[in-house]
């Protein structure tokens, strides 16, 4: 019985995705456009990659802080804090 219910939910999903066909497709295409532009100039797409990977560690970070500090016990929140300094440090010398 379970697997007849879970079919019925994944055949729902990709009459979903059958409705907004067109897009999925508008999004590939824009893929693909950003895609040679980038082939076009690696330098500029290594920057701005670089860029991308920087301000996820530097959220990350942030975020490691924030979770130090909701840690009840008392080894954790040093071991959190110091870890999210290293993202930090990591990201001042890169």
């Amino acid at each position: 019985m379970s697997s007849i219910s879970a079919s019925t939910r994944s055949f729902s999903g990709i009459e979903a995705l059958h409705a907004k066909w067109g897009w999925i497709v508008a999004l590939g295409v824009i893929y693909l456009i950003t895609g040679f532009i980038a082939l076009g100039s690696v330098l500029m797409a290594t920057v701005a990659s670089v860029f991308v990977v920087g301000v996820m560690m530097l959220i990350a970070g942030v975020a490691e802080v924030i979770n130090a500090f909701q840690i009840k016990t008392w080894g954790k929140p040093f071991l959190a804090a110091a870890w999210s300094s290293l993202y930090r440090c990591w990201l001042r010398h890169v």
